[in-house]
């Protein structure tokens, strides 16, 4: 029995790592169980997200990032570079994350997990080696195939994924997203010798590319072009689903994909693994801690939907995008799920509040002053550093003296980085100089 571990983690991916150090820092007993993915593929991601892992100390994780490299966008009649990513080759990304989280301390056990089992005062979760490992709580991070049986307002459609994986004689990195006439997209990347080309396609076509993929590519001259005289060593099925999920069952929560599965094009996937880490660390530091359940519960789970809402209307967004200019059924019958609600909608001033609500305070919820807006339900507690309620509070009673004051005793960066923030708010007055 090891009845002294805190919190068992199933998964080492990039939600239960950081969920690992982050609860690891906080002065409690984490272990990871997982088992290293055993075929090559490769991930994009963006700065903020690159940023984040170096901020929770994951450079080894980090260094195996190629890049940067132009963010390539051919999407119905748009041919543009928006910005730039970075491409993971994994598993060596996953090898470098147990290795961030073994120099960090954390205990690591690589094995297959055969299931979860509940009791009055912890948890257990059986290997499939026969092995047991009890601990106080439980975290599922296994990825969207640990959600299976427990999905909820899924979107109306399935989104499977033909892979094409192989290795190439070009070394030099690149990648490209690139809608496809008559619906469906790729998104091709190649690092390290290797090259990757994920085909979201209308059923019919997806059984013709499963059949004969090279000849299907050859039909498609723009991802033929990319993938060159790659030689296609593997191509397969990956099954999709956008979904979520309730964030707690008893003593287990849900992280990451396992928690909310997002649309592919939301290009939210790493970022979304690290960010509910850190929405979901001080959520179980306050259960470990005996705080009550239910606030604990509603809060992560708000904070989930919350994200998974955005990123389906982010999805919605591009399939419209595709259909202003090919009105083909594919891109017509995803063009209105969820709904059609704005992805970030305007915070008119007359409906921005000032209220009581939980805050995430350095490890720990707490109840603060929040700034509440249509576009930001949960509330806002800083910005650059500065408590906001205070001069919305302000700014509301019309107390422009008090909001000159507070302005005037911060440091220089602070105030600069608020009234930028501030000046992107379209309908809200203006700070005084």
């Amino acid at each position: 029995m090891n009845d002294d571990i805190d919190v068992m983690i199933a998964g080492g991916g990039p939600a239960g790592a950081a969920l690992a150090l982050l609860l690891h820092r906080a002065g409690h007993r984490v272990e990871v169980v997982t088992r290293l993915r055993d075929y090559p593929a490769i991930e994009g991601i963006s700065r903020r997200s690159g940023d984040a892992m170096a901020r929770l100390g994951l450079n080894r994780a980090l260094a195996t990032a190629h890049g940067p490299v132009a963010r390539r966008v051919y999407w119905g009649n748009e041919d543009r570079a928006p910005n730039q990513e970075w491409l993971l080759p994994r598993p060596a990304f996953d090898r470098a994350l147990l290795d961030d989280l073994r120099q960090a301390g954390v205990s690591i056990s690589e094995a297959r997990v055969r299931g979860w089992y509940q009791h009055e005062s912890g948890i257990t979760v059986e290997l499939a080696d026969g092995r047991q490992r009890h601990a106080r709580w439980g975290v599922e991070a296994r990825g969207r195939q640990a959600a299976r049986g427990h999905q909820r307002d899924a979107a109306p459609w399935a989104t499977p994924a033909l892979v094409l994986r192989g290795s190439s004689n070009v070394k030099s990195a690149a990648s490209l997203a690139s809608s496809l006439p008559g619906g469906g997209w790729g998104w091709w990347a190649r690092a390290a010798g290797r090259a990757y080309l994920q085909l979201a396609l209308p059923q019919d076509e997806l059984n013709e590319a499963r059949r004969a993929p090279l000849a299907w590519l050859e039909g498609h001259p723009r991802l033929a072009r990319c993938w060159g005289d790659t030689v296609l060593e593997q191509h397969y099925m990956r099954p999709g689903r956008v979904a979520r999920t309730l964030v707690r069952q008893g003593r287990l929560w849900r992280l990451g994909d396992a928690a909310m599965s997002v649309d592919p094009l939301s290009g939210q996937g790493i970022f979304n693994a690290l960010s509910s880490a850190h929405g979901l660390a001080p959520v179980i530091l306050g259960a470990l801690a005996g705080e009550p359940l239910a606030p604990l519960t509603r809060f992560h789970q708000r904070r989930q939907d919350l994200l998974y809402w955005r990123f389906a209307r982010a999805g919605r967004d591009f399939f419209r995008l595709a259909a202003k200019d090919d009105p083909a059924p594919y891109w017509l019958g995803r063009c209105h799920w969820p709904d059609h609600q704005p992805m970030h909608g305007i915070d008119a001033w007359a409906r921005v509040r000032v209220g009581q609500a939980p805050a995430i305070i350095g490890t720990r919820l707490r109840q603060r002053e929040l700034v509440i807006t249509p576009d930001q339900p949960l509330g806002i507690y800083a910005v650059s550093g500065i408590a906001l309620a205070p001069l919305v509070a302000a700014m509301k009673a019309g107390r422009l003296d008090l909001v000159r004051e507070r302005l005037a005793d911060l440091p220089q960066a602070q105030a600069t980085g608020l009234r930028q923030w501030w000046a992107q708010q379209p309908d809200w007055p203006p700070l005084p100089s």
